[in-house]
């Protein structure tokens, strides 16, 4: 057999070998990584978020659904709450005696953030110079874990906002437009005011409302609207949307709860009210908002 491919069969061996070594030992030191803590996440039915200088955060679990109870009410994000719940369980890459170091130099002597997870104390401290990691003192230890919660801990109270329009439970039963409105009559939508719109665009307007989110939520900023567009219930609760920009994208505001809504380029068509153009020659449609 040629010299050469025994040299080629060769390599190809130390290679196989190589990874072997080196994926089998990134898996092992993986595996060793101890976790804070087996506390099951769903034991955990309220989280506190204490800041320095800022406002500070409570959730609730009500029902399997989290709702942010203070400083304002409203639904909250799964997600943002999923990444709290998640610090229970997060695998430490270093543990430090608190008793052998400098408290304050860490950043933990009085921490910018504490996180209890019902009686469960996460104090945030600094970052290691090295790798960026983050101290953090829980149940009188100190670890060095990756630092993926602390900056949204550290954010403004609209971040944590569930980005649907509406809650799951919520069946529409009417949308009451600026200068119209759909509602259900014997289980079929129909217009307050006959206009040049098929019946299915109804059905597609309102299951819109129910399915939709936001691309983002922020903080309400009072601007003056005018419009305003009422979604009703089966069981006789209204939620009122101000409208507080068409263009360049929607922006839909909740007063009631602090909050507005900034939607995607292509919503507005999908939960407004339209109509066809009055001109023949004309295909642009005609939304019904002052």
């Amino acid at each position: 057999m040629d010299k050469r491919l025994w040299i080629n069969i060769g390599l190809l061996g130390f290679i196989f070998l190589l990874s072997i070594l080196i994926f089998g030992n990134g898996e092992k030191n993986s595996q060793e990584l101890q976790r804070l803590s087996n506390i099951d996440q769903n034991n955990i039915t309220q989280i506190k978020i204490l800041r320095k200088d800022l406002k500070d955060f409570e959730f609730n679990k009500q029902d399997e659904t989290w709702q942010l109870t203070t400083p304002q009410q409203f639904r909250a994000n799964k997600t943002r709450i999923n990444a709290m719940l998640r610090m229970l369980n997060v695998k430490s890459h270093s543990e430090l005696n608190p008793s052998e170091v400098n408290l304050e130099s860490l950043g933990l002597k009085n921490p910018t953030v504490i996180m209890k997870l019902n009686d469960h104390e996460f104090k945030f401290g600094k970052t290691d110079a090295i790798d960026q990691r983050r101290y953090v003192l829980f149940e009188g230890n100190i670890y060095l874990t990756n630092d993926f919660l602390y900056q949204q801990l550290m954010t403004n109270v609209a971040f944590f906002a569930d980005p649907k329009l509406l809650p799951e439970s919520f069946k529409i039963s009417s949308i009451e437009f600026p200068e119209n409105k759909i509602e259900s009559v014997n289980s079929q939508w129909q217009l307050q005011t006959p206009m040049d719109i098929a019946p299915d665009q109804l059905k597609r307007i309102v299951f819109s409302w129910e399915n939709t989110s936001a691309i983002s939520a922020e903080e309400y900023q009072p601007a003056g609207a005018d419009s305003v567009i009422k979604i009703s219930s089966a069981n006789n609760k209204t939620i009122q949307f101000d409208i507080i920009s068409t263009e360049p994208h929607l922006i839909l505001g909740r007063k009631d709860i602090g909050l507005q809504y900034h939607m995607g380029s292509d919503v507005a068509a999908q939960i407004l009210l339209e109509q066809k153009a009055s001109n023949e020659n004309d295909d642009d449609p005609v939304m019904l908002i002052n």
